[in-house]
């Protein structure tokens, strides 16, 4: 039987790492002439970590991984993760290149729960900002995009509206993006 690294544990300084993780989502990331590719992956116990694959594999992960699948990557560097928006909380992100070897991988015996956010955080504020969140609910009357800020290009000034609706609520928030 395989050893598997938690998610949770990935560092930069050390090398060797070894994680059986699902593909929750794959972004494709336009950036010409060719295409990244973003992945949010799993492991078993619900630790999630974003995963940057550059334009020249792209197109190979692209067609060798799938969501919902269980893979094994190994070889790969971990990088800090200081996209001013992550994808996951960790504060880690994990770079394939060359060398790295995926392959498809069993699943484990019990499957990751989902981590949803609560409303309650989210009407309270205290939810973190800097990272997407996973809700369950309804999004209705979305607005438009406002930039409120003076400078155009500095994204704290953007605001969206919209309605959340959820088994007892239905109110209008703005959220920051």
């Amino acid at each position: 039987m395989a050893y598997f690294h938690d998610v949770s544990i990935l560092r930069p300084c050390i090398t060797g790492w070894h994680i059986r993780v699902k593909v929750l989502r794959m972004i494709t990331v336009c950036i010409n002439p060719r295409n990244a590719l973003r992945l949010v992956l799993v492991d078993d116990k619900g630790f999630k970590i974003d995963c940057w694959i550059n334009s020249e594999y792209a197109k190979h992960y692209a067609e060798f991984l799938k969501e919902d699948r269980w893979f094994s990557f190994t070889a790969f560097r971990v990088l800090e993760n200081s996209d001013r928006v992550r994808l996951t909380n960790h504060y880690f992100r994990m770079s394939v290149f060359g060398t790295t070897v995926v392959l498809p991988a069993d699943p484990p015996s019990t499957e990751p729960r989902d981590s949803f956010t609560p409303f309650s955080s989210i009407i309270d504020g205290t939810v973190d900002e800097s990272v997407l969140i996973d809700l369950i609910g309804v999004l209705s009357d979305v607005g438009e995009l406002v930039n409120v800020g003076t400078n155009p290009s500095d994204l704290t000034g953007f605001r969206l509206s919209f309605r959340i609706r959820g088994p007892w609520l239905v109110n209008r928030y703005f959220l920051p993006l």
